[in-house]
């Protein structure tokens, strides 16, 4: 578990900077009509700029490999953090497929819904009802993006694919384009960026903006046509494809040391 830092002048700052982020937030959200009507073409660049914003603020520096594709598709990504969400939303415009739990998050899981964000209980049997959301979703002509590890990694491997909402693309007939995203910093995998195991969200953002800048790699892969394909054949391709592309982009640094981080909060205490 990641303990918050302790309070200086640049973090407070920067924190702040956060808070008026969120708020503007609010008021884009309300002028550009998100709360009212869902799904409009104008509210894509407005979210996607926000999403990019909020990134450099979070001192995140993202770079972007290979090209996302033009049509609507099924993203799939590894999960590392909270911060894939703006660091992969500001790529591009896109609805996320998120844990039920960020939508009672203050002030952002307002403005997540608001954006589109679908939303599903982990364990409660429901993957049914949101791979129907889903398809829906792409038959629409929007892109929408799941973390099919369904938890969170230290960013160092992939874990095992869950396959059922790979079925979203086949029932739309959209392509599924696989991407990974790497969190690094002068030493290799960053050991901060993880958001993993009893991590709190109030400490890690903290820890995050009394830091330097992170370096994020974003790279997309080539698209995987879905049409007429099996669901857990897909996952399985997917699934090795991005673990070597994971691995290529990290160049086989050692997995993050936290324990570093431990020592420092003795230090500091």
């Amino acid at each position: 578990m990641i303990h918050a830092p302790a309070m200086s002048l640049r973090l407070l700052l920067r924190l702040l900077q956060v808070a008026g982020h969120l708020l503007l937030g609010f008021v884009l959200a309300f002028v550009c009509g998100l709360f009212f009507f869902r799904h409009v073409v104008w509210h894509r660049p407005v979210i996607a700029w926000w999403l990019r914003r909020l990134a450099s603020i979070l001192n995140l520096e993202v770079e972007v490999q290979g090209e996302p594709v033009a049509a609507p598709a099924l993203w799939v990504s590894n999960h590392v953090s909270w911060m894939d969400i703006p660091v992969l939303g500001g790529v591009r415009a896109i609805n996320f497929l998120s844990k039920a739990e960020v939508a009672r998050w203050p002030l952002v899981g307002r403005l997540a819904q608001a954006a589109g964000t679908l939303f599903i209980q982990r364990g409660s049997g429901d993957s049914e009802q949101v791979r129907a959301a889903m398809a829906d979703a792409l038959r629409g002509g929007r892109n929408v993006l799941f973390f099919p590890e369904g938890t969170t990694t230290d960013g160092h491997n992939v874990r095992r694919f869950f396959p059922k909402l790979f079925q979203a693309a086949i029932d739309a007939g959209c392509p599924v384009q696989p991407m990974v995203i790497c969190y690094r910093d002068g030493a290799g995998l960053h050991p901060v960026a993880p958001f993993i195991g009893e991590d709190a969200l109030a400490p890690h953002l903290l820890h995050i903006l009394n830091g330097e800048r992170i370096r994020v790699s974003v790279r997309f892969l080539a698209p995987e046509p879905a049409a007429g394909a099996d669901a857990r054949a897909l996952a399985l391709h997917c699934e090795e494809q991005m673990r070597h592309a994971l691995l290529d982009l990290h160049g086989g640094s050692e997995p993050p040391n936290r324990l570093s981080l431990e020592g420092l909060h003795r230090q500091a205490g």
